[in-house]
């Protein structure tokens, strides 16, 4: 069984001072707590220095099951789909030597990124800060302004996730002219932009195997493929992040709305969720009927100590092997 604890569960386990207790439920044989890294980043992300060092201590130690960044998972699902739709894109000889020093950062038990970060969480902290450069704020910005349109347009409620259709703001080759899904939409432009940024995560990752700067991202092809051709079921982590944004947009936006539309897509590889969010299990729950996968269980918390002694009761519960 596996349990993915949102950010704010890691801070209540620090707080109560209940570090040894969660660690001694990791080590059971039936269980796997999750540690996502889109969670760590939002750790190095603090200001409050000595707390950032202690929660980046917690959440890298090897008794938790340390996932792949969410950049990495999606960019899998984009190259497998495009391994099964446009066999043409893939680059005939690709550049294995560099996606395989780039996973194995993240997979290596000893060194790489999560070694990196306990034993220098300042400089992983600095390297995060000038990665992310201004894009949370644009992100937050994003989200704030997707909001405010919600409300212009008066829509009060959120519509039903299989009945929202949306189209590209001009005709475009490629696009057979008819209202699609608008996690296409979204998707289209989001990944079009990443891929096209240098230094970009998805670049990064999809690069080594296919070329993206000989004219495929503004080709016919390449809007087929995503507003008519791609499988939701085969994307679900890009319809998850849709999914999560277009709920945001019918609630109060915070400055965790970003960090939790990364932590979202983490989702799809879980079985249990624990959080004391309840907006967060609020859109799970609304993304559920309508996933193209199944999505895991949600459990909400209480804050504090008593979050604490509710997420190691559900932690030592027994679970089927």
């Amino acid at each position: 069984m596996r349990f993915l604890l949102d950010s704010n569960i890691w801070r209540y386990v620090l707080d109560a001072g209940a570090q040894g207790a969660l660690l001694r439920v990791a080590n059971s044989s039936s269980i796997n707590i999750q540690v996502a890294p889109a969670v760590v980043y939002e750790a190095l992300r603090l200001r409050d220095v000595p707390l950032r060092d202690r929660l980046i201590s917690l959440m890298t130690n090897h008794r938790f099951e340390r996932l792949m960044p969410e950049a990495y998972s999606e960019s899998m699902e984009i190259l497998a789909e495009v391994r099964r739709l446009r066999p043409e894109w893939l680059r005939p000889s690709p550049d294995q030597r560099f996606f395989a020093r780039s996973r194995n950062d993240w997979s290596r038990k000893m060194g790489g990124f999560w070694v990196r970060c306990a034993r220098s969480p300042e400089t992983e902290a600095l390297r995060v800060q000038m990665a992310e450069g201004s894009l949370l704020k644009q992100a937050a910005e994003q989200i704030k302004d997707a909001r405010k349109e919600m409300m212009d347009v008066g829509w009060k409620a959120n519509p039903s996730m299989d009945k929202t259709l949306a189209s590209p703001l001009r005709p475009v080759a490629g696009w057979n002219g008819e209202m699609v899904e608008a996690w296409r939409i979204e998707s289209w432009n989001g990944v079009t932009y990443a891929l096209s940024r240098p230094g970009h995560p998805y670049r990064d990752w999809i690069s080594p195997f296919v070329e993206l700067d000989d004219g495929l991202l503004h080709s016919p092809a390449w809007v087929e493929f995503w507003l008519h051709l791609a499988s939701a079921e085969a994307l679900g982590r890009q319809w998850m992040r849709w999914a999560h944004s277009f709920a945001q947009r019918f609630r109060k936006v915070t400055d965790g709305s970003g960090a939790d539309n990364q932590l979202f897509t983490y989702l799809l590889e879980t079985d249990v969720v624990i959080s004391a969010d309840k907006a967060f299990l609020a859109i799970l729950d609304e993304c559920r009927p309508y996933a193209p996968r199944s999505l895991p269980v949600g459990r909400l918390v209480p804050a504090g100590t008593p979050g604490v002694e509710a997420v190691l009761s559900l932690l030592q519960t027994p679970h089927p092997r």
